[in-house]
This record gives structure tokens, sequence and C-alpha cells, in this order.
């Protein structure tokens, strides 16, 4: 028989519609770093006396099953414990779907460029249907090609819009915010050699904006599995809600958030009752392409910053014959953190000094398809001490809190852009 190990353990997940019962369909398979969710049941010692010193039988005390789950923040599936720790997102679309086709030297006649299906021909005579002249040059040829495209009657091509950028490129930018525009196909010949090369089989980048909200009453549940197929072992851990999350935001390094979940109980067996879940791509998010903002402005002192989002969940402890509890009801949310400054102005001191609440955002990117934006609308800062600890640079700490704006209504938001179309 094979030793269980770590590196083919797998996590997948669904959200429950009914608490404590696990769909059949509709797993999602998640990247993690490392989890130890299942069940546990502690003794009891005995307290009986009058049998000699020899112990008697322990008693079984309740079932508990609550894991710190490490998960890596990438720009997909990361979406999931936000769903889980804020209930269902807002998704609109956000980012139209773009692409380019380069040009290393004029068309030949007779080349194509093929745009959402449709052809158009270069030609060195005047120009009619699908058929763009080739100009004195590159670029007055693709300044032909801008105009003949943009004027284009057919459906499909008038999808986008054209422009000509560096003398040698034509770029194409879809019409309709959202994930749509990632199917637009665009190709170039290579015989009769239209000198293009495509930045793509189809225009891409087009992405939606989930945005989660702090303070939604009902959270949705979930069914975690975990499983070692070495063994094999499968564990589905049923009536599961987030709790808790923390982020540790540095220069370097990798990022990743660390999910507090309680489940309700655990099921066991031998072969994976998730099916064949549900696989996104991984593209995780950096530390440096991290950034932290105060009312809008970056702040460039910042050593390192920590950021927790807690949901205070209470366990519904009941009387039951299997010791499991009955839910978890979300407490009042805290928004907190801190942040380790190097000691190069008082901006964050006079704040602190004046009792003025402002909004602190945490973001990381990797372009504008792609993000993670992470604000708390209403901070408080305390007053820190220096940290004069040798000759080096003094740093101050901010252990700082956020509440309710009463304007937004809301204690912090989320917004997390990517190609999914919802979650």
């Amino acid at each position: 028989m094979a030793r269980a190990r770590g590196a083919n353990a797998v996590m997948a997940a669904v959200f429950e519609a009914t608490y404590g019962v696990t769909p059949g369909t509709g797993f999602r398979k998640l990247p993690f770093v490392s989890a130890n969710l299942g069940e546990e049941q502690s003794l009891i010692e005995s307290d009986l006396l009058g049998y000699g010193r020899d112990p008697l039988t322990p008693a079984y005390d309740v079932v508990s099953n609550e894991s710190d789950i490490v998960v890596p923040m990438d720009h997909r599936n990361f979406g999931f414990w936000l769903k889980a720790l804020f209930g269902n997102p807002t998704t609109a679309a956000s980012v139209a779907a773009k692409g380019s086709i380069l040009f290393s030297a004029q068309p030949v006649a007779n080349a194509t460029v093929t745009i959402a299906g449709t052809a158009f021909t270069f030609v060195s005579a005047a120009p009619t249907g699908n058929q763009i002249q080739i100009g004195a040059n590159l670029g007055a040829t693709l300044t032909n090609a801008v105009t003949a495209l943009n004027a284009s009657v057919v459906p499909a091509v008038a999808a986008a819009t054209y422009a000509q950028t560096g003398g040698n490129t034509l770029t194409i930018t879809h019409d309709t915010l959202g994930l749509g525009g990632n199917s637009f196909t665009i190709a170039a010949s290579t015989t009769p050699a239209s000198n293009g090369t495509v930045s793509g089989a189809t225009l891409s980048g087009g992405a939606n904006g989930h945005t989660f909200v702090s303070g939604t009453q009902n959270l949705p549940s979930m069914s975690i599995e975990v499983g070692l197929p070495d063994v094999p072992f499968f564990g589905m851990n049923y009536g599961a809600r987030a709790n808790s999350l923390s982020v540790q935001a540095q220069r370097s390094g990798l990022l990743s958030a660390t999910v507090n979940v309680i489940a309700q109980g655990e099921t066991t067996a031998t072969a994976t009752a998730a099916g064949t879940p549900t696989v996104l791509d991984v593209e995780r998010f950096s530390q440096f392409q991290g950034s932290i903002t105060r009312n809008g402005v970056a702040l460039g002192n910042i050593v390192s910053a920590e950021l927790t989002y807690s949901n205070n969940l209470e366990k519904i402890e009941v009387i039951r014959s299997d010791g499991r509890i009955g839910d978890l009801d979300p407490g009042i949310v805290k928004c907190s953190g801190n942040l380790n400054a190097r000691f190069q102005d008082t901006s964050l001191l006079d704040q602190a000094t004046a009792r003025t609440p402002c909004e602190i955002a945490f973001g990381w990117s990797i372009d504008a398809s792609r993000s993670l934006l992470f604000t708390a609308h209403r901070v408080f800062l305390p007053r820190g001490n220096r940290q004069i600890q040798g000759p080096g640079g003094i740093q101050m700490p901010f252990a700082w809190q956020a509440a309710l704006d009463p304007v937004l209504n809301k204690t912090c938001t989320v917004v997390l852009t990517n190609d999914v179309a919802s979650y």
C-alpha cells in the first residue's frame, strides 16, 4: 500500500444549497498550500474514584472540525474563497478584449487579414468590397486598413474598433466590455505574405469585475473534499463556512492567504465523491505586484502589512447524538490589520493623533484584466511607539481597525477582476 504524500493531495469544493447537504455535482478543484481539515474528537479522562490507581475507560468529547487552509492568491480560484467569506458578488463586465497585428513590412498584393471570420484582401488597385489598398508605405497601408475595417458593414467586424499605433501595428478593441470579445478571432496570411504577426488567435483581456461587500447576512456553506489518493482516502467536510481571512503583504515572496474554515462534520470514503471537478488555471499574484494606498495616494514607506477580515462565526452548539454542531451564525464583522512603516514623515502619526479616519486599500495587479483590490473604507489608526533597535532605520507599527462607513453602509469592499463568468 502506498503512503500518502502531500504532493498528491487534492482539494475540491462546492457550495451547498442546503446547509450540511453535499451536492452531487458542481465541484471545483482548488489549489492549496496546506490544510488540516477533518473531524477531531478528543478523550476526557475518567474522574471516578474507588477503583485503585489504574485509570478507567475515558469518555469521548464532542466532535470538532476547524482548520486553517493556506491558499494561493490567484485571480481565478481565489474568488471561491471570497464568495465563502463575503457571500455572492455583484458581477459586471469591466474590461474590453484587445488584440493587434504587428507588421514587419508592407503586405504583398492578395495577402489577407481575417477579422472575426471575414477575410480582407490587400490590393494595389482601388479597393472594392472587403479590400484594403496598399499605400505608399506601411503607415499609409495601415491607415487604409483602419478606414476599411471601421467602415465595414459586416456585423461581426463592426463589433470592434480599429486603430493604427506606431506606424506598424493594427490595434483591435472590442466594443463590448466583458468576456465576449475574447472569442473574437484574428489572423494574417503567410502565403501570400501579409508580413503580419497576430497577438493571438483571438482577442484577449476581456474581463468581469466581481464585487464583494462586507456585512452580508446570509453566508454560503460549502462541502470541501480533501483527498489522499495514494491510500486511497477521501474526506468530505460538509457544512463548512469561512470564518476569517488573513493576508501578509511584504516586498517579496509568494503571496498566500490563510482562510479559517469551520465545518459541521466529515464523511470518509476510498473514492472521490467530487466526480470530475471544474479546473481553472492558476495564475498567482506576486508580492511585488502589490500596493497600499491611503485616500487614493500610495503609501511609500510601508515595510510590511497585515490584513485580516473575520466573520466571527458563532458555533450553534446544540445537544445532538452525533456530537456535531447545528450550524454557524455570523457575528460582528471585524476588519483590521497592521501597517509597519519606516519613520520618514509624520503623515500617519498626525492622522492617528487627530483621530480622523481614512480609506486604506490593498491591491495586487497583473494588468487591467487581472487584479484584486481590497478596500477598507473607514480606517482608524492608533498612536504607535517608535521602535529604535539599533543604528538602522526606525519603524512605527500601526494596528489599524476599520469601521462601518455610514455613507457607503459597509466596512470594506473587495473587487476581483478576471476572466471568470461567475462565482
